[in-house]
């Protein structure tokens, strides 16, 4: 079972090896003071650059802009839901539809969507990756130290916004009860951080 101190430990570990954590801190600045198209560029940028790179030249900040636009009254519904106590299947519309814009966005795709929407409501939505998402081959799963002693089963999320959702359903139920607190970090990011060390970091250092 995954207990507070597993989350800390995890956390204290991304901060020393993360080095693009700052842009992360960079990012939610700039959406804090407003500048949240700013703040979304930067993210795509250094935390999604594995899709963004190959949009970089012709991404369309335009059509980007107008289309976070259009998804606004959406992500207000889903102002002050926390991952937590948030009852997924009752906001299971807006999460899909929102998932679904972005993850067809050139530039954006299925990992950068939940990075953006993650900037949007740090309390709710958790960031995925291809990794994380089960995408590699299984057998190389099942060598982690994570699955081995049964913190993290072995499964393959569809890139959908159904498959987001089950996704948050199963950190929902993985790390219910804990109880982070650190400044200026959710719950949410911690679980991102802990899942990018024990599974996408352990996975491409073997540990």
């Amino acid at each position: 079972m995954i207990q507070a101190v597993d989350v800390q430990q995890a956390c204290a570990e991304f901060a020393l090896e993360e080095r693009r954590g700052s842009f992360y801190d960079m990012a939610v600045s700039l959406f804090e003071n407003g500048l949240r198209t700013e703040a979304y560029i930067l993210l795509l940028s250094t935390w999604n650059f594995a899709s963004f790179r190959y949009a970089a030249t012709g991404f369309d900040l335009v059509g980007f802009a107008a289309v976070m636009q259009t998804l606004e009254p959406r992500f207000q519904r889903l102002d002050g839901q926390d991952l937590g106590t948030a009852k997924l299947d009752d906001l299971r519309a807006d999460i899909t539809a929102i998932y679904a814009v972005l993850s067809g966005f050139k530039g954006v795709r299925h990992t950068g969507a939940t990075k953006l929407m993650h900037l949007r409501n740090r309390r709710l939505f958790v960031i995925w990756d291809r990794t994380i998402r089960g995408e590699l081959p299984r057998k190389r799963y099942e060598q982690l130290p994570i699955v081995v002693r049964g913190d993290w089963t072995v499964k393959r999320y569809k890139t959908t916004g159904d498959g987001y959702v089950a996704f948050l359903q199963d950190m929902q139920d993985k790390f219910a009860g804990i109880k982070f607190s650190h400044a200026g970090k959710t719950l949410a990011k911690a679980i991102d951080e802990y899942n990018y060390i024990n599974i996408t970091q352990s996975m491409r250092t073997g540990n």
